[in-house]
């Protein structure tokens, strides 16, 4: 087990390890147990996730370790009916009687946004399931961030998820502040771009695409998703010793992320 660094995770005041488990790859229940091996204390998944298969493997991953994981969990139903059974299937399925965030996730459309905070819509049961202790606290998750930082400004949302690389760098104007402002806890998806920015060459390092993402001080985590076990478990002991980049480095990975967005190989 590797010692990783950790943070708050803005004003939830969970304390966490700044490299977090993405779901939605990793097929078996050994996969997860041997991320967490790692050290690795936050894990972050969703109903929609392989059907719902990665909640159900996740759950069995969790058994008898559950205390030490802050667990994050997704819906992306609108209205708050819908919602609160995504959730209570969620709890089943992951062998717990609540998770410590839940989010509203893949936010991608002003409606969606309208959708979630109108009258009876998600919002709504995410509110009465923190009331009912099901979840300890409310998320958003969004690849707009404009879009993402309007839910931010609500100040519903305690934490939110986002993508944000040395490739895409438009969180740092149009998200950051408000997340800044409102105390959130500010977690980060495809710091890698789904592994497009990682060279067959293996320069720049993978885990220098993961300090980036750490360098910024409005960030608290990061995820990675569990493609290759081999890869996480680099990632994770490279972070154990340097979880930052020097302001060189980071210049050096913003040109390399740049010409690749600009060759139009980012997707």
């Amino acid at each position: 087990m590797y010692q990783l660094p950790t943070t708050t995770l803005g004003r939830t005041g969970l304390r966490v390890t700044r490299l977090g488990i993405g779901g939605g790859y990793c097929e078996t229940a050994d996969g997860y147990r041997a991320a967490l091996d790692c050290g690795a204390t936050y894990l972050d998944t969703a109903r929609s996730y392989r059907n719902g298969e990665d909640e159900r493997v996740i759950g069995e991953a969790l058994d008898g370790r559950r205390d030490g994981v802050v667990l994050a969990t997704k819906t992306g139903k609108r209205s708050a009916a819908d919602a609160r059974a995504e959730l209570e299937t969620s709890l089943r399925m992951l062998h717990t009687d609540h998770v410590d965030i839940w989010q509203l996730h893949f936010l991608n459309a002003p409606e969606a946004l309208a959708q979630v905070l109108a009258p009876g819509g998600a919002a709504e049961a995410a509110v009465r399931a923190r009331e009912e202790g099901l979840t300890r606290f409310i998320g958003v998750t969004g690849h707009d961030w404009s879009l993402v930082a309007r839910a931010a400004a609500t100040g519903l949302f305690d934490t939110l998820l986002c993508w944000y690389n040395c490739a895409m760098k438009e969180p740092e104007e149009t998200l950051f502040p408000t997340a800044v402002a409102q105390r959130m806890g500010v977690v980060i998806m495809q710091a890698a771009r789904n592994t497009r920015l990682l060279s067959e060459s293996g320069t720049p390092a993978p885990e220098q695409f993961f300090r980036y993402v750490l360098s910024h001080p409005a960030v608290n985590v990061t995820l990675m998703g569990l493609r290759s076990e081999d890869r996480f478990r680099r990632v994770a002991g490279a972070l154990a010793e340097r979880a930052t980049l020097a302001p060189e480095e980071r210049r050096e990975l913003e040109a390399y992320g740049s010409a690749l967005r600009a060759a139009g190989k980012l997707g």
